[in-house]
């Protein structure tokens, strides 16, 4: 089974499974000691699971837990008296508190967001009533509770506690709703003013669904070193963390539209995107900024010439490529529109010129990209996965294997993900060849990384080639929409690569070419111009870095309108890739 697969299967059956287990313990067993040992383990799951972020969480089997030791405790048993007052009230308010605890954190969050780097300090009730502290209360309480009816503690000043807990936190929402019916949009004037205090030049716009960081942490080097004072806003708590260790930079969870609003300080010139998300349009309103899609690769994919794209002031692409791939596709945008920046990603790429026909035993990177959100846009070739993994094993060559992030949101993709890991996890302890896959090839190893380590490489039609591109290495590509002859047309990249078929058929005819023969080297050099722009390779970095300085300090001068598609500027790739 895939361990992606497996680790949410086990998180599951830990959440639901221990309360339930619980619950059968007390009713159906003669062993209480069972029950409460189960609904300890539920606790410090639900703990370990979500730490302070837990308020709101696993709710049904925090309360299955609670209710379970009621019914426990009132079955009177030999010499026992049954369910004590004390803790029937303990019992009775926990459960109460779980059950509305979605209404009390939108209660603590009123007027209040989450920040990182930026040195905001909560004094004060401001301070005490906060989500991480009120769940680590009730947590403790539930703890508490559980002891006391273990030992059969009838302990007063346990229900008393839980009384002045339930009295706050019902004083929290009274306040929260009273405030709410004063004004509309609460702004958070303690973040407002740090943030005007800073005086950004621009802002990063981030919403995407979680699994989606790579987005926006690849951005973040390049524009550490624009130089200009800027804040990440996020639309989702959850990356909040993974985000804030990435950059120095302040970080901001702003759920609501009027949240985004209230970040927009008069120092700002600008807001970057790295996708095409729908939150993006909660920002793009406000017009007194220059907004620019920054998108997170430069491919052939539909993604790359999105008409959504239209509604920003910027496009920034990689090279000439971008701008007509969107033409092409009857995307018309205006010319000024653009920016031609590199794909400063690529600059620590090593270029190599030697045959790859030279290399003994020649090490390649299998990098698949996911199905996508439709059938039409489903350029994943994991299920040819086996039969390249196999044929490139055939030929003594060292696999890194490295798959799309989003890939274990299909199970189909998944299994078929774990297929070729077991493949290589096997010929490796067989042969002893160093290949790579999992957390080896995908979190210890960049995607710059893999790029720099293999000779070769097969993927999809994704970003993955184009920023392989830059090393001028020779690579593979899949068809996997069976495009037959108009593959070229549609994904003009290819005419720089080996084109495999949807079944295959041609694998070994395209794996002679890819790492014997070579016939497109000339191709892949002038692809790489097209497609990666024409910057010198000691300045590469500086072509994006000066073009998000200008735009940020207001000077984002209009440059000259680039050339039509039949144009020889335009047409250079083409016509020596036929």
């Amino acid at each position: 089974m895939d361990q992606n697969i497996f680790d949410k299967l086990y998180d599951k059956v830990l959440l639901n499974g221990l309360p339930t287990a619980a619950l059968a313990a007390f009713a159906l067993t003669r062993l209480p000691w069972l029950g409460y040992l189960l609904c300890l383990a539920t606790v410090v799951y639900s703990w370990e699971r979500f730490r302070l972020n837990g308020l709101g969480q696993h709710r049904m089997g925090r309360a299955v837990v609670i209710g379970a030791v009621l019914l426990e405790v009132a079955r009177p048993g030999d010499g026992d008296e049954g369910l004590g007052l004390p803790l029937a009230i303990t019992g009775v308010l926990l459960v109460g508190l779980i059950a509305h605890e979605q209404m009390l954190t939108k209660a603590l969050m009123t007027g209040r967001l989450e920040t990182a780097n930026l040195g905001v300090s909560r004094r004060g009730l401001e301070w005490i009533l906060d989500c991480r502290w009120a769940y680590l209360v009730t947590s403790g309480l539930t703890l508490a509770f559980l002891v006391c009816a273990a030992f059969g503690w009838m302990v007063w000043p346990l229900a008393v506690v839980a009384m002045g807990v339930t009295l706050m936190f019902f004083v929290a929402v009274i306040a929260a709703w009273r405030e709410r019916r004063r004004e509309a949009h609460q702004l958070d004037a303690e973040v407002h003013a740090q943030v005007a205090a800073i005086a950004p030049k621009f802002i990063v716009h981030f919403a995407a669904p979680p699994g989606s960081e790579y987005q926006l942490l690849m951005w973040l080097p390049y524009l550490e070193r624009v130089g200009e004072p800027y804040v990440i806003v996020l639309r989702e708590s959850y990356a909040l963390r993974t985000i804030a260790a990435a950059t120095a930079r302040p970080v901001i969870v702003a759920p609501s539209i009027a949240n985004v609003e209230h970040m927009l300080v008069p120092s700002m010139q600008a807001a970057y995107y790295v996708n095409n998300g729908m939150k993006n349009t909660h920002c793009v309103r406000f017009a007194h900024l220059t907004h620019v899609q920054l998108l997170h690769g430069d491919s052939d994919k539909a993604a790359s010439y999105n008409p959504i794209t239209a509604m920003f002031d910027r496009v920034y692409v990689a090279g000439q490529a971008g701008v007509d791939r969107y033409h092409k596709h009857g995307v018309h945008l205006d010319a000024s529109q653009f920016r031609i920046v590199g794909r400063p990603q690529v600059a620590d790429v090593a270029v190599v010129d030697r045959p790859v026909s030279g290399v003994e035993k020649p090490t390649v990177l299998y990098a698949p990209t996911w199905t996508g959100n439709s059938s039409d846009v489903n350029y994943c070739s994991l299920g040819i996965g086996e039969k390249i993994v196999k044929r490139l094993l055939a030929r003594g060559a060292t696999v890194i294997l490295r798959a799309h992030p989003y890939t274990n949101r299909k199970p189909v993709s998944a299994k078929q993900l774990a297929r070729l890991e077991h493949l290589l996890s096997a010929d490796a302890e067989r042969t002893g060849r160093a290949h790579k896959w999992g957390k080896a090839s995908s979190v210890d190893m960049s995607l710059l990384d893999c790029i720099n380590a293999a000779d070769a490489m097969v993927t999809d039609v994704s970003a993955v080639a184009s920023d392989w591109l830059y090393s001028e290495k020779p690579f593979a590509t899949t068809d996997m929409l069976a495009e037959g002859e108009e593959f070229a047309e549609t994904f003009p990249l290819s005419r720089a690569a080996y084109v495999i078929d949807r079944k295959a058929a041609n694998l070994d005819v395209m794996l002679d070419k890819l790492l014997d023969e070579d016939p497109l080297v000339e191709t892949r050099r002038q692809m790489k111009t097209y497609y990666l722009g024409d910057f010198p390779s000691d300045r590469y970095v500086e072509a994006f870095v000066d073009e998000v300085r200008r735009c940020a300090n207001g000077r984002d001068e209009v440059p000259p309108p680039p050339p039509a598609p039949d144009q020889p500027g335009a047409t250079v790739a083409k016509s020596s890739t036929g």
